[in-house]
């Protein structure tokens, strides 16, 4: 999801919205071939790792790629929230598939409430782990906002409720094993439209920080 609008109305019709298109559908392709990778790996049905976590967030008015580039404009709309992972499958010591629900709260410039639920690959395997016990994730899924939210409103683009929900995560952890019971989480809260594929709402990010506590230190997918 870009935040800035299209580009001209012709752009709308034709071209860019195809370009989001084809985005779209390269996320979903990249999914797939993860998901058979996982599906030849080792399913864990009875081990799985169950985790919770908890973050804040203010929002930013900057896209997705400029905050991951370290560029942020941060307005007076806030965001907490609680939620649950289940760890589903395990490729080896690097790679991980995870069922993620979570509720959110909104203050400042908008007041819901906001569901949301994905899937995430997460990656957890560095060369300086030993120093810094380091994991990335990406998920995709499902939200849902309960009241139109202020922040994604658009003069020329439609605000919706349900739109689909992209975290990007980093966590941060002391370097006693591989699967550490207690993590530092930083967060991009994304929502959008998915390039246009399932919607040409605005969507929002907001850049959060908290914590994580994994309950088995033993369920490390060996």
């Amino acid at each position: 999801m870009f935040m800035g609008p299209l580009s001209g109305a012709g752009a709308q019709r034709g071209g860019r919205r195809y370009a989001f298109t084809r985005a779209a559908w390269g996320w979903l392709l990249a999914l797939v071939v993860v998901l058979l990778i996982f599906r030849a790996g080792t399913l864990e049905p009875d081990s799985g790792e169950w985790s919770v976590f908890g973050y804040g967030a203010q929002w930013s008015a900057n896209n997705i790629g400029a905050i991951l580039r370290g560029e942020t404009e941060f307005r007076g709309s806030y965001l907490a929230v609680a939620g649950g992972s289940r760890t589903l499958y395990g490729y080896g010591r690097s790679l991980r598939l995870e069922l993620e629900a979570n509720a959110a709260a909104h203050t400042g410039l908008q007041h819901h409430s906001e569901l949301n639920t994905a899937l995430l690959v997460r990656w957890n395997r560095f060369p300086w782990d030993r120093l810094v016990n380091t994991s990335v994730a990406f998920g995709l899924g499902p939200s849902y906002a309960f009241r139109t939210p202020e922040v994604e409103r658009h003069p020329r683009r439609p605000a919706s409720r349900l739109l689909v929900f992209m975290p990007v995560e980093i966590t941060f952890a002391l370097p006693h094993d591989h699967n550490p019971r207690r993590e530092l989480l930083l967060r991009i809260h994304h929502r959008s439209g998915a390039f246009g594929g399932v919607s040409d709402a605005r969507g929002s990010n907001f850049v959060s920080a908290g914590f994580r506590y994994r309950f088995s230190g033993e369920a490390g997918l060996e």
